[in-house]
């Protein structure tokens, strides 16, 4: 048997790398081959494609890319008509799977020139829409695995057969080490505040959206004596680059620097926050709202910044609030149920592009707030999105600890609407059951 999956960037390798290990599980003697990157070639699967190269924001950037990803689409296209698979399981990526203008997607291809093959839509674009008036994938697929009931649902009405399997990252979003030791690995006081910041996965963000993380941070810095960053680094991201912005941003002709004091006895407190202890958590804000200056100083203090590589979970586990870019990241944060502020923000060359779609744009971009279907974390994007407005937000939650119960509170509700663990093993048995095959499981 012979399955191909697509994915087209980095968060749909990793839904494509988990999907992948199932089916191997379940039928050991699948072949899989496909486009993705690390995490779908490290579950066994042959990658034609490494998408994670094409991961740009706005036109211009793409237009740069375009002859490769005419080449790298070319090869696809070619190795699926010599080795056409059983099942094709596109992820995501709506322009790449479904087409844009005058180029056609890779499912109505397939469609047209793999009559054998089923199609399975895992994560179909928009599932996170609440109603759809139409939807692309009419006549398009055999089948639809959705992350969220309601798309489910609506796909449903409109004819096209689709089953709510759960959010991946049910299974996906768990720390990597114990907190203890994550602590004591990057040299945390676990006593003092924890921020994570999380400035997305493409250069083009490192360079639009940390410099004001950055700046906010030493906003923050100035306010709580002892508050530490952690900066999450994606592995598509140079980390000389965010050395880079780090330097930059702390230039200053007279500066006070923190270093970081760990301490066995602050850590073990940690622990039990991490265990679900409000009472912790309450106490600690109350000890970092008496000690925090009521202005900024005129002196710069740079605090401890880490930077973690590859480790974006365990960032999030340890974090007490989170200065978090648009995109799965957040949803990542709200399962976690860590507090955050939203941001995002594209460069100068992408502005107009902005500016033209603006009006298109849902009401709210953070996942979270989509779900929710209001604004429990607060959204700072384009010119909003300044320092003082985010270390602003931050530090209401640091040191507002009903602000902070609050907003767990809202983030638990949202996690509540994923659905189970599974998702990807329920994915799997429904991609074999399309062309009839039994799991080695079933047959145990």
């Amino acid at each position: 048997m012979r399955i191909a999956i697509t994915a087209a960037e980095a968060s749909g390798d990793r839904v494509a790398g988990q999907l992948a290990r199932e089916l191997r599980r379940l039928a050991p003697e699948v072949e899989i081959y496909g486009s993705g990157g690390t995490w779908l070639r490290d579950a066994g699967a042959e990658v034609l494609v490494d998408a994670n190269a094409f991961g740009v924001i706005g036109i211009a950037a793409a237009l740069k890319l375009f002859p490769q990803m005419l080449s790298a689409r070319h090869r696809l296209l070619t190795e699926l008509k010599k080795r056409p698979p059983d099942v094709l399981i596109p992820i995501d990526a709506r322009a790449f799977h479904l087409g844009i203008g005058p180029i056609q997607g890779l499912v109505p291809w397939a469609r047209r020139h793999l009559p054998q093959t089923k199609i399975l839509y895992y994560f179909p674009p928009g599932s996170w829409h609440k109603t759809l008036k139409y939807t692309p994938l009419s006549g398009l697929v055999d089948a639809v695995a959705s992350p969220f009931p309601w798309n489910a649902s609506e796909l449903n009405r409109l004819g096209v057969r689709a089953e709510f399997v759960g959010h991946p990252l049910l299974d996906l979003v768990k720390p990597s080490l114990p907190l203890a030791v994550f602590a004591q690995k990057y040299g945390l006081d676990t006593d003092k505040p924890l921020v994570g910041l999380l400035p997305g996965s493409r250069t083009q963000e490192i360079e639009a959206i940390l410099p004001v993380q950055l700046a906010a941070a030493l906003q923050i810095a100035q306010r709580i004596p002892g508050v530490q960053f952690l900066i999450a680094l994606a592995p598509t991201v140079a980390r000389a680059q965010v050395e880079a912005a780090i330097i930059e941003a702390t230039r200053h002709p007279e500066v006070i620097k923190e270093q970081p004091k760990p301490s066995s006895d602050t850590r073990q407190r940690r622990v039990v926050l991490a265990e679900g202890s409000a009472d912790a958590l309450r106490q600690r804000q109350r000890e970092w709202s008496e000690h925090a200056q009521p202005h900024r100083s005129d002196r710069l203090v740079i605090p401890p910044f880490a930077i973690v590589e590859d480790a974006t979970y365990d960032v999030l586990s340890a974090a007490d609030a989170l200065i978090c870019k648009s995109g799965t990241t957040t949803l990542e944060a709200a399962i976690l149920g860590k507090p955050m502020v939203i941001v995002y923000k594209l460069g100068r060359g992408n502005a107009l592009q902005l500016a033209l779609v603006r009006k298109s744009l849902p009401r709210f971009v953070g996942m979270p707030n989509i779900i929710a279907g209001e604004e429990i974390c607060r959204e700072l994007l384009q010119e909003a999105a300044t320092p003082e407005a985010i270390a602003s937000e931050i530090l209401g939650m640091l040191l507002d600890p009903d602000r902070m119960a609050r907003m767990r509170r809202d983030l638990a509700q949202v996690r509540s609407q994923l659905g189970e663990p599974g998702g990807a093993e329920r994915t799997a048995k429904l991609a074999l059951s399309l062309v009839g095959a039994r799991s080695s499981v079933e047959l145990d």
